[in-house]
């Protein structure tokens, strides 16, 4: 498997190899060894070693100093570990999830000088990696590998995707798609939002064009497919509200295969089953930092489960009145914990504020003590059917059969019905919709986040949560400082903030 078989040992000397094209500005793609790009990737193999890296951004574990920002010093957390990463960050920015200890993000208080601080969560870093993927696939494109199509399409989507979740945070920000460019320490202005996102777009089509169906239940599990490429796709084109386009991708998506067959509790513990679209591959080498950071300290036993050895912080929950979405019976409870039992036996539920200020969110139930190597799920195919439903009831200003039809198949596996208040109407069925998004896709890849900032709630569902300086700018993040202060040419900065900040 892709990140399975990884070694270690190769993942730093590929680091060494590849990344030390790094920057004394921001942006520089310096040469500090002998591995330029001009000599390698040599054979796939290469490429293969090359892309390794760009994975790793997904992994679990907390995430690592960017080789190539060593100037800046800043510690790029991986988008999916736990505690810190883009999930985290995402949801506590949401009413899905509270951070405890009151972070700039879910506390909405983002500066941009908040990317430096001891912490230093700052995703912008991954422009970097743009530029990396621009001159790798430059590369591949000018080789004569067998391959070459598929290792470039697979490159492309991996640059698409980094541009998504930046565009996600921080609207266009300064890439550089052009090798050239890549070579100099100038900064490029940003994009306009179409010029932006008609750059993903591309790069995903030409990657669906090459690279194979889905990697469910083969050695390449963990790489990204068409499936993958797809489902990125319909993330930007949900974005951007594009109903038509995404109606078409969506409708490329349910043809591939993908199902929800799958018992919702056993989705998140058998692997690479038929509702994944795509996870970060379990590896007994990264440590997976889920139970620790939603398990109580004093806890023993959760949902049934032994969780009585192994670290314990309970650095965020799920608020009460999220968890209270959920009707009785609703099946997706067996994945979240209202009550749990403490090493002196003693059982702590919701009338114990003090000490179950929310509910847990366990979701992965195969809690096996010094084995956290579960895979981390990120995309799935109920979301692609939910997404469907949203987009039927925008196109028809109201649900069609399709659209309650959609929705049915994941009401069913919850053992919940949809009530006909909620199909009566265009807002009815919309506001139905959001609810059981979070109600399926609880802590899952910024998916919250992106689905209260289309419907418009992003800001009032913050200040109704008691965040009253929430402003409508805030939807998007602030450019780093250090970012804008190195752009500057002539008095002006290349690189332009987001209005509000």
């Amino acid at each position: 498997m892709m990140m399975k078989n990884i070694n270690i040992s190769k993942i730093i000397l590929v680091l060494m190899l590849f990344m030390l094209t790094g920057c004394e500005k921001y942006l520089e793609t310096k040469i500090y060894n002998q591995a330029t790009v001009d000599n390698f990737p040599k054979t796939e193999s290469d490429v293969i070693n090359a892309l390794i890296p760009f994975y790793s951004q997904f992994k679990p574990d907390w995430g690592a100093t960017d080789i190539s920002s060593k100037n800046r010093g800043v510690y790029d957390f991986s988008f999916t570990v736990a505690y810190l990463g883009y999930t985290w960050a995402t949801s506590t920015q949401s009413d899905e999830s509270f951070d405890e200890y009151y972070s700039a993000y879910g506390q909405f208080t983002l500066g941009s000088s908040s990317h430096l601080n001891s912490s230093g969560q700052s995703f912008y870093d991954r422009v970097s990696y743009v530029g990396k993927l621009t001159l790798l696939i430059d590369n591949i494109e000018k080789s004569s590998f067998n391959k070459k199509d598929q290792l470039a399409g697979e490159a492309k989507a991996m640059r698409a995707w980094f541009m998504f979740i930046m565009y996600d945070l921080y609207g266009p920000v300064s890439i550089k798609l052009d090798p050239a460019d890549n070579l100099t320490n100038d900064f490029v202005p940003r994009m306009s939002n179409t010029d932006y996102v008609n750059a993903m777009v591309s790069d995903l089509n030409s990657a669906i064009a090459v690279l194979p169906s889905m990697y469910n239940n083969t050695g390449n599990w963990g790489r990204i497919s068409t499936g993958v490429a797809r489902m990125i796709l319909l993330k930007i084109y949900m974005h951007e509200k594009d109903w038509a386009d995404a109606k078409k991708v969506g409708m490329d998506l349910m043809g591939m295969g993908y199902n929800v067959n799958t018992p919702y509790k056993n989705v998140f513990t058998t692997p690479q089953n038929l509702d994944v679209i795509y996870a970060v591959p379990g590896n007994s080498a990264q440590y997976n930092w889920w139970y620790p950071s939603v398990l109580p300290e004093d806890a023993k036993t959760v949902l049934g489960i032994d969780v009585s050895e192994g670290q314990k912080w309970r650095l965020v929950h799920m608020p009460w009145d999220f968890y209270d979405k959920y009707q009785p019976g609703d099946l997706r409870l067996q994945t979240i914990a209202s009550s749990y039992v403490t090493n002196k036996g003693v059982t702590i539920g919701r009338e114990n504020p003090q000490k179950m200020p929310g509910a847990i969110p366990v979701k992965y139930t195969n809690y096996v003590k010094n084995t956290l190597s579960f895979d981390l799920v990120i995309y799935r195919y109920a979301d692609v059917l939910l997404s469907m439903a949203e987009i039927e009831n925008e196109l028809n200003n109201g649900p069609t059969t399709n659209a309650i039809g959609y929705t049915k198949q994941i009401t069913d596996r919850a053992n919940t019905t949809i009530p006909a208040s909620a199909t009566a109407s265009y807002a009815a069925f919309k506001q139905f919709l959001l609810d059981e998004r979070g109600r399926e896709l609880y802590d899952e890849f910024g998916i919250r986040r992106q689905d209260l900032i289309r419907n418009g709630s992003f800001i009032s569902n913050a200040i109704s949560r008691g965040i009253t300086w929430a402003r409508n700018y805030m939807v998007l993040w602030p450019i780093p400082s250090d970012v804008i202060d190195q752009s500057f040419v002539n008095g002006e900065p290349v690189v332009k903030q987001n209005d509000g900040y």
